[in-house]
C-alpha cells in the first residue's frame, strides 16, 4: 500500500479536527471567552456554535448577553427574541430583553417585558425595580414610584430602590421624602459616596447650605475623584456668595472631565454674574462646543456681545 505523504496526512488531520467541534464545543469555549470578558472572541463561538443548532436557546442567550455588554443592544434584543421563541418560559432572556430595550431607547418596550416577567416571578423585587426604572426613563414618576415601592416591599434593604425612589421624588420636588430615602440609603451603607451626595443636594435644595456642604465635603473625602460632587458643592458654595471656593471646585471638575458640560455652563454663570466677561465667554464657547445647541450658552453670549464695549 502506498504510503501517504506528511502533507496528506497533515491536511486529514486538520480536517477531522474541524469537523470534530461540535455546537457544545463552541458554545463551551463561548462561555470561557465570556467569562474572561473577551466578548469578541465570545460571539464568534457562539456563532460557529449556531451554524451547527439553531434551536438551542442557551446560545441565543448567551450570545446576546456577549451583545449587551458591547453595547449593541439591537443585536442582543434580536438573540434574546431568538431565545424566548424557543422557550418562552425562559425568564432570563425575557428580563435581559428588557433591560436592553430599556438601554436603547425603547422604555414601552421594555415595561412590556418587565411586567410579563412580574407575572412568572411576582416575588422578585428587581423585576419591580427594572420596571421603576423604565417608568422613569419614560416620565411616568408616579407608576415609577409605585414600582420601587414594591421593590422596597420585598426587599426592605434594597439600597438602590431607595436611591432611585429618592431620585423620583427630588424630580417631583418633594424634598422631604427624597431625603427620608436618602437617610435610607446612608443607614445602609455609610460608605456610598452618592447617597452623601445626593443628601446634600437635597439639603442644598431644601436651603440648608451647611448640611449640604458638610455631606458633599463627606463625599468627597470619601472619593476625591467625585467630579459631580465638585459641580454639587461650587453650587452650594455659590448660594453661600463664596464664590471663590466654587470655582475652586468647578475648575477640579474640569480637571478630572474636560468635557464636563454642565461645570463649564456653571462656572460661564459665576463668572459672568461675577463681571468676569472673557473668562464667561470663553467657558460659553467651550460649552457650544460639546453642545451647539445649547440656549443658555447662547444667550450669556448674546448679553456679553450687548454690553457696551
Amino acid at each position: 500500500m502506498k504510503k501517504l505523504s506528511f502533507t496528506i496526512l497533515g491536511i486529514l488531520m486538520f480536517a477531522a479536527f474541524s469537523f470534530g467541534q461540535t455546537a457544545n464545543d463552541y458554545l463551551e469555549s463561548g462561555n470561557r471567552f465570556y467569562s474572561n470578558k473577551q466578548y469578541a472572541e465570545a460571539i464568534n463561538n457562539y456563532s460557529q456554535a449556531l451554524k451547527l443548532e439553531q434551536n438551542w436557546t442557551e446560545i441565543w442567550y448567551n450570545r446576546g448577553q456577549a451583545y449587551y455588554f458591547t453595547k449593541e443592544y439591537g443585536l442582543a434584543i434580536s438573540d434574546y427574541t431568538r431565545a424566548l421563541l424557543i422557550k418562552p418560559d425562559n425568564k432570563n432572556a425575557l428580563f435581559q430583553r428588557g433591560l436592553a430595550y430599556n438601554k436603547s431607547g425603547n422604555n414601552a418596550a421594555a415595561i412590556a417585558d418587565y411586567t410579563k416577567g412580574i407575572t412568572f416571578e411576582p416575588y422578585d423585587a428587581k423585576i419591580w425595580y427594572n420596571r421603576g426604572i423604565a417608568y422613569s426613563d419614560k416620565g411616568d414618576l408616579d407608576l415609577s414610584l409605585k414600582d420601587y415601592d414594591q421593590a422596597i416591599k420585598l426587599d426592605p434593604n434594597y439600597l438602590k430602590a431607595f436611591v432611585n425612589r429618592g431620585s423620583v421624588y427630588f424630580k417631583k420636588k418633594q424634598y422631604d421624602p427624597a431625603l427620608a430615602d436618602a437617610n435610607r440609603v446612608l443607614q445602609l451603607d455609610q460608605t456610598y459616596v452618592e447617597g452623601w451626595g445626593n443628601r446634600g443636594v437635597i439639603y442644598r435644595m431644601q436651603g440648608k447650605i451647611d448640611l449640604a456642604l458638610a455631606d458633599l465635603n463627606k463625599a468627597l473625602a470619601l472619593d476625591p475623584n467625585y467630579t459631580k460632587g465638585y459641580l454639587d458643592r461650587a453650587v452650594a458654595y455659590n448660594q453661600n456668595k463664596r464664590n471663590d471656593l466654587a470655582i475652586a471646585d468647578l475648575n477640579k471638575a474640569l480637571k478630572l472631565d474636560p468635557n464636563y458640560l454642565s461645570v463649564y455652563i456653571f462656572r460661564g454663570a459665576v463668572y459672568f454674574d461675577t463681571k468676569q466677561y472673557d473668562l464667561s465667554k470663553a467657558d460659553m464657547n467651550a460649552a457650544l462646543k460639546l453642545d451647539p445647541n445649547n440656549a443658555f450658552a447662547k444667550k450669556i453670549l448674546d448679553r456679553i456681545a450687548a454690553l457696551p464695549k
